[in-house]
């Protein structure tokens, strides 16, 4: 039985519609003039603000594909000029070299390529301390940080800040591999049980009719195959079973963070609030001690004025 999918409450397609709103904007400035990039802009606005809360799949495919078509002629239309600027033959390009050998290196150097994205390391920071031994507290002056418990494809962690280390980044895709070929596993032995037990329906015609028998020391495919069904579905549960207690502790962790965090800014709250009440304090009796100072002033010239 096909599951009904919503649009409206799928991520993947509100990141789908997302990306190739971007795209066709982005694109629709590199390549078409500033007035009518700005007219498709506001066209392509409108048309996406009418979309967005369309139900039937068959207008939300139409919309997608006329989508995907414009992208298409502007990514076309834009390969097609480059083409033409990297014509030797061309005058306009020759000029164009000229004026880029006059540019000097700041300019030249923010239009040259991006460097390949570098993985970084995959190997732990040598000051860094396992998180689920505890954090600790935050240097004396700085405020306490709380760490942000997230969920990444049903992998825990706990992120301290963006951008997340490289070294976690891997970590995680690692884990997700592994899960991946698990999965995997388990499926492509599900499916060759059916097979398993034909053979050993074969076997047994064999065994019945021909008196051929195989040296199998009383193991048949079937079992075989369950049995590694099982040893992978065993494997599978236990690190389901480590990531909940993981994440449990991970919890734990973040609630304390968050509870210390609270109580430091109560603190702090508190200790401004003492100190404004002392400065207050301070100012009352000052202002007590000058308004004595002048009725004595007051006194004294009152009585030098009467003699």
């Amino acid at each position: 039985m096909r599951s009904l999918v919503i649009p409206l409450a799928s991520g993947d397609h509100k990141s789908a519609c997302f990306a190739l709103y971007r795209a066709l904007l982005r694109r629709s400035q590199q390549v078409l003039p500033s007035v009518s990039a700005k007219v498709f802009a506001e066209r392509t606005k409108h048309v996406f603000r009418i979309n967005a809360k369309a139900r039937s799949h068959a207008a939300i495919c139409t919309a997608l594909e006329d989508g995907y078509k414009t992208l298409k002629d502007l990514t076309f239309r834009e390969s097609s000029v480059s083409n033409q600027l990297s014509e030797p033959s061309n005058p306009s390009n020759t000029s164009l070299q000229a004026t880029r050998k006059q540019q000097p290196s700041s300019v030249k150097s923010n239009t040259l390529n991006h460097p390949p994205f570098d993985t970084g390391r995959r190997w732990p920071h040598p000051a860094a301390r396992p998180v689920l031994d505890g954090l600790p507290p935050p240097p004396p002056g700085k405020t306490r940080r709380v760490p942000t418990l997230v969920n990444a494809n049903h992998i825990p962690f706990i992120r301290f800040k963006k951008p997340q280390s490289p070294f976690l980044s891997y970590i995680i895709r690692q884990k997700n591999i592994e899960r991946e070929k698990r999965v995997d596993r388990m499926q492509a032995l599900e499916k060759q049980l059916d097979i398993a037990e034909d053979e050993d329906q074969w076997d047994k015609l064999l065994r019945d009719h021909h008196q051929v028998s195989a040296d199998d020391n009383g193991t048949t495919w079937a079992l075989a195959t369950r049995q590694a069904l099982q040893d992978v579905k065993r494997v599978h549960q236990t690190n389901t079973i480590k990531r909940m207690h993981m994440a449990r502790r991970m919890f734990d962790i973040f609630r304390e963070q968050r509870k210390l965090a609270e109580e430091e800014r109560l603190e702090r709250r508190n200790r401004r609030h003492q100190a404004y009440k002392a400065r207050r304090r301070e100012r009352a009796a000052s202002g007590a001690v000058e308004q004595v100072n002048n009725g004595e002033e007051d006194q004294t010239s009152a009585s030098a004025a009467a003699v």
